[in-house]
């Protein structure tokens, strides 16, 4: 395990939807987000089946990293259960209950959970106002604002209306495993770690009380809360999706200062990875990289950090 975490920030979290220049634009008037760039994906290695799709990358006001990456694709089914893999992607917001009116107008939008605050502080987090909302493509949007500081760190702020990425969801029937690569390989550090079976957790999620949920909340590298982290969730398989299901958030990218230490780190471990390569299409062309695959076969995408000297 590494002494410190081998992941500096969340670059972008890809997600497949239906119709792509059309949620851009919601997301651009809904949000506030910012077009950023543009193109078609070719043929990379850990994209498969993405090659020759559309992409369109956007990003939070004043921030550049945190952002979304759109590839035209297929909404993931919507069943009764949680997306299991990848699924939620939570932005901070200046004002929650204001975003939340906006949402209302986006046809196919679903409410989960409408705005709530929860108190965390006796976890070592902070007081939030945080809503839930099931998107057209399928997952998760969640929107949080900030109504105190958490204990010794600072919690991720907004510009101009929408922040970036803060945190990205991971559920699995086995948070161990799953955390062996997250924790231990990459060494990102739990900001808070817990079980419920009672609480904001179920409340948010609607599962029934009495269900025992684990939760680590995984810091990436820089100051106060970091820059993007992973709520790694175990859930019991009943409560989950079957393994596999297409569209929906499909990849999620950290920037690494060090990716041939990340690369050996994650080869270490036990897990698999594709050998680092350099992309030339897509959001992050040009920067050496590789995929990891976790215990859901969920795939993290780690790419060399902007001030790498041989990346652009």
């Amino acid at each position: 395990m590494s002494d410190v975490p081998l992941v500096e920030e969340l670059a972008c979290v890809w997600i497949e939807v239906p119709g792509l220049d059309a949620t851009e634009e919601r997301l651009r008037s809904v949000l506030g987000l910012e077009s950023r760039a543009s193109g078609t994906l070719a043929a990379e290695a850990g994209l498969g089946g993405w090659a020759g799709r559309p992409w369109a990358l956007l990003g939070p006001p004043g921030f550049p990293y945190g952002m979304v990456c759109l590839v035209e694709g297929e909404a993931r089914p919507v069943t009764r259960a949680l997306p299991r893999g990848w699924d939620s992607v939570e932005l901070v917001v200046e004002d929650v209950d204001a975003a939340a009116g906006r949402l209302a107008g986006w046809p196919g939008v679903r409410p989960v959970a409408e705005p709530f605050t929860t108190d965390l502080s006796e976890l070592g987090s902070n007081v939030h106002r945080s809503g839930v909302w099931r998107m057209p493509w399928g997952t998760h949007l969640i929107l949080t604002t900030g109504l105190t500081e958490p204990q010794g760190r600072s919690f991720p702020s907004a510009r101009r209306g929408t922040g970036p990425v803060f945190e990205v969801h991971l559920r699995t029937d086995d948070h161990d495993t799953a955390r062996r690569l997250y924790g231990g390989s990459l060494g990102m550090p739990a900001l808070m770690a817990a079980d419920f079976t009672e609480g904001p957790l179920h409340r948010a999620w609607g599962i029934p009380g009495g269900t025992p949920v684990s939760m680590s909340l995984l810091k990436s590298g820089r100051e106060g809360t970091g820059r993007g982290a992973i709520e790694l969730q175990g859930h019991p398989a009943a409560n989950l999706d079957p393994a596999g299901l297409p569209g929906g958030t499909g990849l999620v990218s950290y920037a690494c200062a060090d990716l041939d230490a990340a690369h050996a780190a994650v080869l270490a471990g036990g897990h698999r990875a594709t050998d680092p390569a350099v992309p030339g299409t897509g959001p992050l062309a040009g920067r050496r990289s590789f995929v990891a695959y976790g215990s859901e076969g969920e795939r993290v995408h780690l790419v060399a950090h902007r001030e790498e000297g041989n990346t652009p």
